[in-house]
C-alpha cells in the first residue's frame, strides 16, 4: 500500500474520531448545562430559554449564510408556519421535560421515540418491522415503564411535558422529511428558515406558558435574580446548541449514519450516569434496572438496524457483469462511493434542536435513522 494511501486512511480515522468525540461531548454537555440552569440557578423560564436559543440559532446561521457557507432556501408559507409551530412545541416542551424531570427519566423518555416512530411509520406508510425489532421495542417500552413508576422525582406535569415533547418531535421528523423534499431544502436551510419564526412564536408563548407551569413570570424573576453566571449559561447553551448541529453532521460525514446511531447510545449512557453523579439523584435498584433494560432495548434495536443496513447495502452493491453473472464491487469503487453518498443525502434531516440535545438519531425508519433537532 502506498504511503499516501496510509496517510489518507490515518487522516480519515483521526477525523472520524475527532468528530465523534466532539459530538458526544457537546451533546452531553448541553443537556447537563441546561439542567444546571434550572436546578442550580433556579431559572423558571424553560420555554423562554428555548426562544433565546432559537433566535441565537437564526443569528448564527444567518451569519454563516452571509459568509457563503450555504445559500438560504425558500419554503412555502403554509409549510413554514406549520413546521415552525411544531418545531416550537418540540423544543419548548423538551426543555420543560428536562426542567420538571430527573435527567435519567428525561433521557430514557426520549427513547420512546423509537416505538412511536415505528408505529407512525406503519400507520402512514404500512411499513412493517421484523419480529426481532418488535421484541427490542417491547423491551425498551418495558424499561421506560419501570423507570416511570420507580423514579422518585416523577410527577404528572413532567410526564405530560415529556409526552408532548416526544410526540411533537416524532411528528416534526415525519413532516420535515416531506417538506424538505417538496421545497428542495437541505437540513441547514430548513433549520435556518424555521429558527426565526419559531423564535418569535416561543417569545410570544414562552412567558405565559412559563408563568402557568411555575407561577413566576421569567423576565420578572430574571430582573431580581440575574447573575453573570446565569447570563453566561444562556450564552453557553445557545452556542452549544449550534455546535450540536455542526458536530452531528460532521460525524455523519466523517463516519456513517450507523456510527452516529452507535454514538447515540454512548450519549444516552453518559447523560444518565452524569445526571445521577452531578445532581445527586438517589440510586434505587428498580430504577437503575429499568434504565438498563431501556438502554439494552435501544442498543439491541440499533444493532439490528446496523445488520439490516449492511445487508441492504451489500445487495445494492451487486451489479450485472457483461457475462450476465453478478459480482460485488469493492468498497473503493465509484459505485460503492455513490451508494454511501446516497445513504447520507437521502437520510439528511434537520439538526438536533438548539434548545437541548434531543437524541434524534432515532429517526424515522424510512430515512436510515439520522439525526433531526
Amino acid at each position: 500500500m502506498a504511503p499516501s494511501e496510509n496517510k489518507n486512511r490515518l487522516s480519515g480515522k483521526m477525523e472520524a474520531c475527532a468528530a465523534t468525540v466532539s459530538n458526544v461531548l457537546v451533546s452531553v454537555t448541553i443537556v447537563l448545562y441546561n439542567k444546571n440552569i434550572f436546578q442550580h440557578f433556579g431559572y423558571p423560564g424553560a420555554v423562554t430559554l428555548s426562544a433565546i436559543h432559537s433566535v441565537f440559532s437564526f443569528v448564527a446561521l444567518s451569519t454563516a449564510a452571509a459568509w457563503g457557507v450555504f445559500s438560504p432556501g425558500r419554503i412555502k408559507t403554509s409549510d413554514l408556519l406549520r413546521q415552525s409551530f411544531i418545531w416550537s412545541l418540540s423544543v419548548s416542551f423538551d426543555l420543560l421535560s428536562l426542567k420538571f424531570n430527573s435527567v435519567g427519566f428525561f433521557q430514557v423518555a426520549k427513547l420512546s421515540m423509537l416505538p412511536f416512530a415505528a408505529m407512525l411509520s406503519y400507520l402512514l406508510y404500512k411499513d412493517r418491522v421484523s419480529t426481532n425489532i418488535v421484541l427490542c421495542l417491547g423491551l425498551l417500552t418495558i424499561g421506560i415503564g419501570v423507570v416511570t413508576v420507580t423514579d422518585v422525582q416523577v410527577n404528572f406535569s413532567g410526564c405530560v411535558y415529556s409526552a408532548i415533547a416526544v410526540l411533537s418531535a416524532v411528528l416534526n421528523q415525519v413532516l420535515a422529511k416531506q417538506v424538505m423534499k417538496d421545497n428542495d431544502l437541505t437540513s441547514t436551510q430548513y433549520t435556518h428558515m424555521l429558527s426565526l419564526p419559531s423564535g418569535i412564536i416561543l417569545m410570544i408563548m414562552g412567558p405565559p406558558v412559563d408563568k402557568y407551569s411555575t407561577g413566576v413570570w421569567p423576565f420578572e424573576w430574571l430582573a431580581d435574580h440575574w447573575s453573570p453566571g446565569l447570563l453566561f449559561g444562556f450564552g453557553m447553551t445557545s452556542v452549544l446548541g449550534v455546535l450540536v448541529s455542526i458536530t452531528a453532521y460532521w460525524t455523519i460525514k466523517a463516519t456513517s449514519p450507523v456510527s452516529y446511531q452507535v454514538a447515540g447510545q454512548v450519549k444516552n449512557s453518559l447523560i444518565i450516569f452524569l445526571g445521577f453523579l452531578l445532581f445527586g439523584y438517589p440510586l434505587h435498584t428498580k430504577n437503575m434496572a429499568g434504565i438498563l433494560v431501556a438502554i439494552s432495548g435501544a442498543a439491541a434495536y440499533v444493532y439490528l438496524k446496523v445488520l439490516e443496513q449492511r445487508a441492504n447495502q451489500g445487495k445494492s452493491l451487486l451489479v450485472a457483469t457483461r457475462t450476465g453473472s453478478r459480482e460485488t464491487l469493492p468498497p473503493g469503487s465509484s459505485t460503492g462511493s455513490a451508494c454511501r453518498m446516497h445513504m447520507l443525502e437521502s437520510s439528511a434531516s434537520p439538526p438536533p434542536s438548539p434548545s437541548s440535545y434531543v437524541d434524534r438519531n432515532h429517526s424515522f425508519e424510512r430515512q436510515n435513522n439520522e439525526p433531526q433537532p
